[in-house]
């Protein structure tokens, strides 16, 4: 589907759908102290993790899964699944049951994060695809910054259910309105490939896995940073502003991005935010560590914004964004163990964000312009 205007009003309901998504991810992690209380003993960050997991498992197929349904169907289902799993979601069930309700979320997770970048940057005309893909790229810091508003209330109000079951009852509350708005793109059916030769095929594709690389090892970032760096800096209002200037950053990528390729900036995000992050350690300057939250956010847009630079067929997208999804969730997956190793020391955290951003600009530099020889031989 071409469009020669974009529709704003559409792609601002599917972010705000990504909003959605980035709360499975936000609910469990800003209540996981409680989560801790209830089930003592029991091995607890798993159930951010799970989510995670499914990604790894299934991120580069799901590409294909949402090309054979179509986004519309893709995106639909998964709000309606999504709704089910919040609404029963509970401290009552067993930590057996809870983890299978989060590995069932994933499954929804993966379809959104995949279904609705393609839809949107589809919508767009051509010279606004980077800053829609800059929009959707703030969807993960503007859920964790809404929900660190609003979760301690609800929380202290009705408990962990509480707020599972307001995640839920805002899904069901957008389905009818996704059901009546969206239209239908890329509906042609088409076949699932064999997975290994699948992942070969993305994986020997620089334009297929560059973003992908740049997405994954800023996603090690920034769940971890927004979990430790509030108390190693015995700041807990950061809480709320890290998440902030992340997502500033990542909207603002959309605009440079119009100006200059997605792919450079992606990197120069890392190199800026690694001395920044090496400045917060001398310092100790909570206003360095909010600068160098903004830059990370800026190298997480640019890696969206990336996908339509490389691939402008909307099929290519959504195998773009199916590898973004399974390489971004290693690094969530990974991150926050990581940090949880040096947590409580700046120097530590500081030390591990720059070792971070170092891969992210070597490896991702390596990775973009893998991409930019392929497409020029093309």
């Amino acid at each position: 589907m071409t469009t020669p205007r974009t529709n704003w009003p559409l792609i601002a309901l599917l972010w705000t759908t990504g909003l959605l998504a980035a709360a499975q991810f936000a609910k469990i992690t800003l209540t996981l102290e409680t989560l801790g209380d209830i089930y003592a003993g029991a091995p607890v960050p798993l159930a951010v993790s799970a989510v995670s997991v499914v990604g790894i498992v299934g991120g580069s197929v799901s590409g294909f899964v949402v090309a054979r349904l179509g986004v519309r169907r893709s995106v639909l289902w998964a709000i309606a699944g999504s709704a089910l799993v919040s609404l029963v979601q509970g401290p009552d069930m067993p930590f057996g049951a809870f983890m299978t309700t989060r590995l069932v979320e994933g499954f929804g997770h993966l379809l959104l994060v995949v279904a609705l970048p393609t839809m949107m940057v589809a919508l767009a005309r051509p010279t606004d695809k980077p800053v829609v893909m800059g929009l959707w790229g703030t969807f993960f810091g503007v859920g964790f910054a809404i929900l660190a508003w609003f979760i301690p209330p609800l929380e202290a109000w009705g408990g962990v259910r509480a707020v599972y079951a307001g995640h839920g009852l805002l899904l069901a509350l957008i389905f009818p309105i996704l059901f009546w708005a969206l239209p239908r793109v890329m509906e042609q059916g088409v076949a699932i490939p064999n997975l290994i030769t699948l992942h070969r095929t993305i994986f020997r594709t620089p334009r297929y896995f560059a973003p992908g690389v740049g997405h994954g090892i800023y996603t090690s970032l920034f769940i971890a940073l927004v979990a430790f760096l509030p108390a190693a800096m015995a700041a807990p209002w950061l809480t709320v502003v890290l998440p902030l200037s992340n997502l500033s950053g990542t909207f603002a990528s959309g605009f440079v991005a119009q100006r200059m390729p997605a792919s450079r900036l992606s990197v120069w995000g890392f190199v800026v935010a690694g001395v920044l992050f090496a400045l917060m350690a001398v310092t100790g300057s909570t206003i360095i560590a909010i600068a160098a939250l903004f830059f990370t956010g800026l190298t997480a847009g640019a890696n969206f914004a990336a996908v339509p630079e490389f691939s402008p067929d909307p099929q290519d997208q959504a195998r773009c964004n199916g590898a973004m999804a399974q390489v971004g969730n290693m690094g969530t997956f990974a991150g926050t163990p990581l940090f949880a190793l040096v947590a409580g020391s700046l120097w530590g955290i500081a030390g591990m964000a720059i070792s971070i951003c170092v891969l992210g600009a070597v490896l991702g530099g390596w990775a973009y312009a893998a991409a930019r020889m392929s497409a020029t031989l093309r």
